[in-house]
Parts: structure tokens; sequence; C-alpha cells
């Protein structure tokens, strides 16, 4: 008989979350990038400053959600759904919060361009979400622990004989 306990056998999938949630901050960051120069090139300064905060917030609202949820769900996985769901509704409150905010600041307009903050907004969230569709649907996670392999021969049989 062995002492290991299924616990440790979760910590070695760990590593899926920090994988994902590695290339999701590269996907987002290059999008981010890639909608910052077209700003710039597009609106000038405004249009940068707008492009880089939708995408800056957007991406540390998404990468510190997913650390979050990553976390409970290898110390309690029992309660990882109840922290995903309020961890997704924080993170849509803290954006439209924000959206208000600055939705309600004065010349807002002369400091970055609206238009290409939520282009930032948008984009860095869908290169967010098909990145860790693509990254799910491609991990090799599996459905089910394997039982352990017996050491005597007669705990084989005994177990064969309770699955008849």
């Amino acid at each position: 008989m062995t002492t290991e306990t299924r616990s440790s056998s979760r910590r070695e999938a760990r590593p899926y979350g920090v994988a994902a949630l590695g290339v999701a901050v590269l996907a987002g960051s290059v999008s981010g990038a890639v909608v910052s120069l077209l700003a710039v090139l597009l609106d000038g300064s405004p249009g940068l400053l707008g492009a880089l905060a939708g995408a800056g917030v957007t991406l540390l609202v998404l990468a510190t959600g997913f650390a979050t949820v990553d976390l409970v769900a290898g110390l309690l996985p029992g309660a990882s759904l109840v922290v995903a769901m309020l961890t997704y509704t924080l993170q849509v409150v803290l954006l439209a919060a924000l959206l208000a905010v600055l939705r309600g600041a004065d010349d807002i307009e002369q400091t970055l361009t609206p238009g290409w903050f939520a282009a930032g907004v948008i984009t860095v969230a869908l290169a967010w979400t098909v990145c860790l569709v693509w990254h799910a649907l491609h991990a090799r996670i599996p459905l089910y622990d394997l039982p352990a392999q017996a050491s005597t021969g007669a705990s084989v049989t005994a177990s064969e004989g309770s699955e008849r």
C-alpha cells in the first residue's frame, strides 16, 4: 500500500493553467500591440493612449482573474466553479465601472480616443478567448485517474472479483 494521495496527482496537472496563462498573455499582448500600432498610425497620440489603456486594462483584469481561478482550482477544486463565476462577475463590473468613469471624464477625447480604447478592449478579449479555447481543445488533460497497479496478486483477484 502506498501513502501517495490523490492531491499530488492533481498538482501535476497544474502546469496546464500556467501554460494557458502564458500563451493567453502573449496573444493578448501581441493583439494589443497590433491595435496600438494601427491607432498611432491612424489617429496619433490620443489613439495610441486609448488603445494602450484599453488593451492594458483588459489584459490585467483577465490575467489576474485567470490566475485567481487557477490557484483556487489547485487548492480547493470544489470551490473553483463558485470562484470562477464570482471572478467573471467582478471582471465585468470592473470594466463597466472603468468605462463609466471614462465616459464621465471631461475632455477625455483630447487625452485618449474612446474608439481606440474600445478597440483595445475588444481585440485583447477576443484574442484571449480564442487562445484559451484553442489551448483547452489541444491540451492533453486526463478525464479520470487510472487505478494504481496492485503490488500483490491477492489484491488483483479481489478487485477482479468485485467487478463481476
